[in-house]
């Protein structure tokens, strides 16, 4: 399968982990291990929406990798723990505004698009989650 979706989701997954306003959370490729840290981001599904040829000779593709953000705070309130979110949110949108591109010369732009947010209480802390998708255009 002829795709820039993996070294996309390779590219999201590395600049999320250098990210300064996430130092400290588990990032992961997929859903974390059986047991998460309580403050996790994995880079998950990838999804296939569009792809149409360009010329005879190429084909630009758009694709969808799911970001899931969780944060778990003690003490905290649910505002508390969406406002991380909200924090964290930014940092990725930050990154992507950064390098649009993702470092990959056949991306043409990418863009964070946040879907939804929830929290709730959770054995002594309060837990959110943000789920999102960074969409991509490439050009194959």
């Amino acid at each position: 399968m002829s795709t820039n979706a993996y070294a996309a989701k390779a590219a999201v997954r590395d600049m999320i982990k250098g990210l300064p306003a996430l130092s400290g959370y588990q990032v992961t490729w997929g859903y974390p291990v059986r047991n998460p840290e309580r403050r996790w981001v994995f880079v998950g599904r990838i999804q296939w929406p569009d792809s149409q040829w360009a010329t005879n000779r190429s084909r630009e593709e758009v694709f969808e990798i799911s970001v899931v953000v969780n944060c778990q705070l003690s003490g905290a309130t649910s505002e508390e723990v969406e406002r991380e979110l909200e924090r964290m949110a930014e940092g990725i949108e930050d990154g992507l505004k950064a390098n649009p591109n993702l470092g990959i010369s056949s991306v043409v732009t990418s863009d964070f698009v946040p879907k939804e947010m929830d929290s709730f209480p959770s054995d002594r802390v309060y837990e959110g989650q943000l789920d999102a998708i960074v969409r991509v255009k490439a050009r194959l």
